[in-house]
């Protein structure tokens, strides 16, 4: 108002016509009391007032109340987590490996950390000077080498699987197993009669 004069005479125009409104209305001030009613209203119960009691007035039963929720709630987080997380990295892949009419059932456990291919001879006939040559056999492709067993009657046998290989091994993956000459299949390719397959999978 003090730097704007146009301001300034709109302000006492606006006082000037609504200071008539005052001439109906005596001065007065109101009790004590109301001063305490409209503050009640405004801002709730005064501090002196006394807390209303009762169970769902009580602090201590809704701190209790949410610590119990607090805790229900975390272990519904770690049951659910422990009901979806994935199998362990370490696990080993399995694969039983069989086939009609063959009197060879081996049982081959993988392990990925060192990439070693163990063979467990569950029930073998072969008594001859031959050797088993374990194949990976991929959904297109000819099947490739993972390398040949020794086969000490009843004795289990492990190799390591070539490191360009261990990509191509996982849950799913057919294997067979197929009796070559001493040493291995000499072509590359599978010579003799295929004993046993089977598909990996987890434990």
């Amino acid at each position: 108002m003090r730097r704007d004069r146009q301001f300034a005479a709109i302000v006492s125009r606006w006082e000037t016509n609504l200071s008539a409104f005052n001439d109906d209305y005596d001065v007065a001030s109101p009790s004590q009391e109301t001063f305490k009613q409209i503050e009640a209203r405004l801002f709730g119960a005064s501090a002196a007032a006394p807390a209303p009691r009762g169970l769902w007035h009580s602090v201590v039963f809704w701190r209790s109340l949410a610590a119990v929720s607090l805790v229900v709630t975390a272990a519904s987080l770690v049951l659910a987590f422990v009901s979806v997380s994935p199998p362990k990295a370490g696990a080993p892949l399995l694969a039983e490996l069989s086939a009609p009419g063959s009197q060879v059932n081996l049982l081959a456990s993988y392990d990925a950390e060192n990439g070693r291919m163990r063979l467990i001879p569950v029930a073998s006939g072969h008594q001859e000077e031959k050797s088993l040559e374990l194949w990976l056999v991929p959904t297109e492709g000819a099947p490739k080498s993972l390398g040949v067993f020794a086969t000490g009657q009843g004795a289990d046998s492990e190799l390591v699987i070539p490191a360009d290989l261990r990509g191509a091994i996982g849950a799913g993956t057919t294997f067979a197993v197929s009796l070559e000459p001493f040493g291995g299949s000499p072509t590359g390719v599978a010579t003799g009669p295929i004993l046993a397959s089977g598909i990996a999978r987890r434990p």
